[in-house]
């Protein structure tokens, strides 16, 4: 047995072992554990990071070991210790310009590599967006539009508060137009908190983190939840248009055929829908005792709502 400087011990040869290691567990409250396992979170991320992580074209942290034991619903996901690397972002912050930048420039690359590929049959384990939303819109919306209002009604529009009690027929009906439309992998989680943005030395811009959500779904949810979540509104105003144009031209580049600008601005708009109405079933139920992810989601929700009142969302909704 052989103890490395930082406490580490290893059986055998040490070389090339990494002195720490970062350990990621499921929640120790029970109630969000018990959530985790019937979404699949857990075993997903042990799933992306044994199968997937390798050549999936976005920068990942390195993985050692991960493992998913099914019947006693735990895991253990062993990955690299960045410290002295860069830096993790912070969602309540936001993203500069350059950084949200860099994140949509990887997250085209990344998906333009999945769009319609057809290994994407060979990932059972990931479900598809339209599954993941269609149960969560007909089985927990209803029950948590009131607590979310009584919560964060301070930060709804008029129009908002009056099209929240329906929003989720709403998407719904938007997601049979879905049907038909291009699917590529998204991470599902796509925001600063999420992102390791490396230093001049690392020699990796952006490294990101949480794999715990990904799907077979739309590449404008992840472009819509990064940049209306991520983005103080003002500069979100002043850079969304190009960052959409930036993103589409790397869809172009990647070898992406048949998805028109337009589309896509119409995916982006229809897809901030749908991230409000998850973001409102999240909120219902996020624990009270979390000081700091209260104030996130409160920070993102109200990024949200700015930017569904800006594009005009509801309207899309409504007639689209």
């Amino acid at each position: 047995m052989a103890s490395l400087p930082a406490g580490l011990t290893y059986e055998g040869d040490t070389a090339g072992a990494p002195g720490t290691l970062i350990a990621k567990f499921p929640a120790p409250d029970p109630g969000s554990r018990q959530v985790g396992n019937l979404y699949g979170l857990y075993e997903r991320e042990v799933r992306f990071y044994n199968g997937l992580a390798g050549d999936c074209g976005l920068e990942v942290p390195r993985c050692y070991f991960a493992a998913y034991d099914a019947d006693a619903g735990q895991s253990l996901v062993l990955i690299e210790d960045l410290d002295g690397l860069g830096r993790f972002g912070d969602q309540v912050t936001g993203c500069t310009p350059d950084e949200a930048r860099l994140a949509v420039h990887s997250l085209a690359r990344f998906q333009a590599r999945w769009w319609q590929h057809p290994r994407l049959e060979t990932f059972p384990w990931m479900p598809t967006a339209d599954a993941l939303v269609r149960n969560a819109m007909l089985t927990a919306y209803e029950q948590c539009w009131g607590l979310h209002a009584e919560r964060y009604g301070h930060l709804l529009t008029p129009g908002f508060r009056a099209a929240g009690p329906t929003l989720h027929r709403r998407i719904l009906a938007h997601l049979d137009r879905f049907a038909s439309n291009p699917l590529t992998i998204c991470h599902g989680d796509f925001r600063p908190d999420n992102m390791f943005f490396g230093n001049a030395t690392s020699g990796r811009p952006l490294i990101v983190f949480d794999w715990q959500s990904p799907n077979r779904g739309w590449g404008a949810y992840d472009l819509a939840y990064f940049i209306a979540g991520s983005l103080e509104t003002d500069l979100r105003r002043r850079h969304e248009d190009d960052l959409l144009a930036e993103y589409h031209g790397l869809l172009m580049e990647g070898g992406v055929t048949g998805y028109p600008l337009e589309q896509l601005r119409n995916d982006y708009r229809a897809c901030m829908a749908v991230m409000t109405g998850i973001s409102i079933i999240n909120g219902a139920t996020l624990p009270m005792t979390n000081q700091r992810a209260l104030d996130l989601f409160a920070q993102m929700f109200e990024r949200f709502v700015a930017a569904i009142e800006d594009q005009d969302v509801l309207s899309v909704l409504a007639t689209g």
